[in-house]
């Protein structure tokens, strides 16, 4: 299947990820680069309509966006953002260490090749340079309990995702791509701030405390 149609397809989804407000895995990331990163130049890989970087733009920090729907890259520029129209299948418009930070939300797990979107992200992002992704967790909480229900796993398994992960895989993907991870977290454990407000605040304090039982892991890895 041809780059563009992969695209195409995945982009038929975008509505759904529009939906997600308060959203944990975000929360979770501005915490971190609040308290270890207060600025830089950042690439939102995937940015969408800039819910993530549009706040940090706000911040001070200097962002840029890959976004390959129209109608995304339209929203998020108004955020502020430098968005240009790409893919992440292909090789990043950008030159080696041009970066400060790299997020890619939820974006690894549509590639065909992760392993060559790991080296092009290490080659974009400055030596000592942070990397943030998340990813949706087969072996989470919640899937498996699903599993032993015989159900699918959510999150992890759709029709446009061609990869699944658990925190150990990634990882290893990571260290032979030239990372070194630095904190594993979780969006949440079973439910979260999105599905109820107070519940889902313990949900999400225990996906911290167990991030291998989450719904959606959250690496933060810095470039050797």
């Amino acid at each position: 299947m041809k780059n563009d149609n992969i695209l195409n397809q995945q982009h038929k989804y975008y509505e759904s990820y529009l939906k997600i407000k308060n959203n944990p895995r975000y929360k979770k990331a501005w915490k971190f680069l609040k308290k270890n990163y207060p600025g830089g130049k950042l690439l939102d890989i995937g940015c969408a309509n800039g819910d993530f970087s549009g706040p940090l733009v706000k911040k001070g920090y200097d962002c840029y966006g890959l976004e390959y729907k129209d109608e995304a890259i339209k929203e998020s520029a108004g955020k502020g953002i430098k968005v240009i129209r790409g893919s992440f299948l292909e090789k990043f418009p950008y030159k080696d260490n041009f970066f400060d930070i790299v997020f890619a939300g939820e974006v690894i797990e549509h590639t065909t090749n992760d392993s060559r979107f790991l080296r092009e992200i290490n080659r974009i992002v400055k030596p000592g340079g942070l990397i943030i992704l998340t990813i949706p967790n087969l072996v989470s909480l919640g899937n498996r309990l699903l599993i032993l229900f015989g159900r699918l796993p959510r999150f992890a398994y759709a029709e446009f995702h061609y990869r699944i992960y658990t925190a150990g895989l990634i990882k290893n993907k990571m260290i032979k791509a030239g990372f070194k991870i630095k904190k594993i977290d979780s969006s949440y454990i079973l439910i979260s701030t999105f599905f109820n407000k107070y519940l889902g605040l313990f949900g999400e304090r225990l996906g911290t405390f167990f991030p291998k039982l989450g719904e959606h892991l959250i690496i933060y890895a810095k470039k050797r």
